[in-house]
């Protein structure tokens, strides 16, 4: 499907979106986009929630009570479906319709590897997941039917034991109601709620990734374990050559805290191993590849692609680069970091495809089929005739 432009309103761009509102505020944005060209039929959607390996969830609401089951789900429950107050929200669903790719790439003006994934919520009359507040930027682009966002006010607390991350009151301070064509962007931490008005509802939700401190710590322990496993002796490591007498052997006292402390900010200085861990974490993709069923050689991929084959991404990988040196850079792939040149990890972070010809304007041939022979025994590109 053809790229199609991303309307803001009152011919704003996108740069003075990103300086006003990004991160800041909320912003809807009437007959933003072509509606119709990315409407998904519901019974559609449906089919992809019975599908083995999805994340699909159902929320159903009776009165101020809801309940979440997660799919996914067997044909017979969703033919028994309340009549009212539900929805079925799906995750990853570039992945299982690989044309919401499309979508994404009106966020030409954001990092790519800032979009998580593309959600699509199916809901009948009177349904929504009730207000919340989420920890990322999102923009809601109705779809199909009508949806009436509350948003704004104080956050408060959580309701108890609820099954879904509900606010105990909502204090909305602005109500929109988004029709086909219509987008709402919502920065993280502000409170919201949508309530689809009539049946038919369909919103698809594009999230964006905003790595936590314990993913990134998570991550920094696995990147510095790659980092000095065949080379213990040159780990740093806490030291206090110098120290005093202690006054009490049993304190840990602030200055062996501050030397703790130092030993981890080198780690954080360190700028390759940050990038590593932070590349490594924001191309974690929603739904694997499914693994190669036999591995190929670099010349067998040269091979099959001067015979007229063609390689193409699998629609759930999520591939970026970072240049460490004139010489080295980390091609990031679905959670691992490959080495390459420079040139090359950036020419192979953005395809999607690769066909012989598009072999001509590769900076290195042979290490190319190298790193393409190792894209398709992970999984992340495989072969089409």
């Amino acid at each position: 499907m053809a790229e199609q432009a991303f309307r803001f309103p009152g011919g704003m761009d996108a740069a003075a979106f990103l300086a006003g509102y990004w991160q800041r505020r909320a912003l809807f944005c009437a007959q933003a986009f072509d509606a119709a060209a990315w409407r998904i039929e519901p019974e559609d959607l449906l089919s992809v929630a019975m599908e083995d390996g999805v994340s699909a969830r159902l929320v159903s609401r009776q009165g101020d009570a809801f309940t979440l089951e997660s799919g996914p789900f067997a044909e017979e429950r969703l033919d028994r479906l309340p009549a009212r107050c539900w929805s079925v929200l799906v995750q990853a669903m570039e992945v299982w319709e690989p044309r919401y790719h499309g979508l994404i790439a009106l966020f030409g003006f954001l990092p790519r590897w800032r979009i998580d994934d593309i959600m699509i919520s199916l809901a009948g009359d009177g349904g929504g997941v009730g207000p919340h507040v989420d920890q990322y930027d999102v923009f809601l682009f109705q779809v199909a039917g009508r949806r009436r966002w509350s948003f704004g006010g104080p956050r408060h607390p959580l309701v108890e034991g609820a099954p879904l991350r509900l606010l105990s009151r909502f204090e909305p301070e602005e109500v929109v109601v988004a029709e086909p064509g219509d987008v709402l962007y919502l920065p993280p931490g502000l409170p919201h709620d949508g309530v689809a008005l009539g049946d038919g509802c369909i919103t698809v939700s594009i999230g964006f990734r905003a790595p936590g401190l314990v993913d990134l710590a998570d991550r920094l322990a696995e990147a510095a374990a790659a980092r000095w496993q065949e080379e213990v002796e040159a780990e740093p490591r806490f030291g206090d050559a110098g120290r005093a007498l202690p006054a009490d052997p049993w304190e840990l006292p602030a200055s062996d805290i501050a030397r703790a402390r130092a030993v981890l900010q080198a780690a954080l200085d360190d700028d390759s191993l940050v990038a590593r861990l932070l590349g490594e974490q924001v191309t974690m993709p929603r739904l694997p590849p499914p693994p190669a069923e036999d591995a190929v050689a670099p010349e067998t991929v040269l091979a099959r692609l001067a015979a007229g084959e063609r390689m193409e991404r699998w629609s759930g990988s999520r591939l970026a680069h970072h240049v460490l040196s004139q010489e080295a850079a980390l091609l990031f792939v679905d959670g691992d970091a490959l080495a390459a040149t420079p040139a090359l990890a950036a020419w192979l972070a953005r395809r999607d495809a690769v066909a012989a010809d598009d072999l001509a304007d590769c900076p290195d041939r042979a290490e190319a089929a190298e790193l393409l022979a190792e894209l398709v025994n992970r999984g992340a590109f495989g072969f089409l005739r």
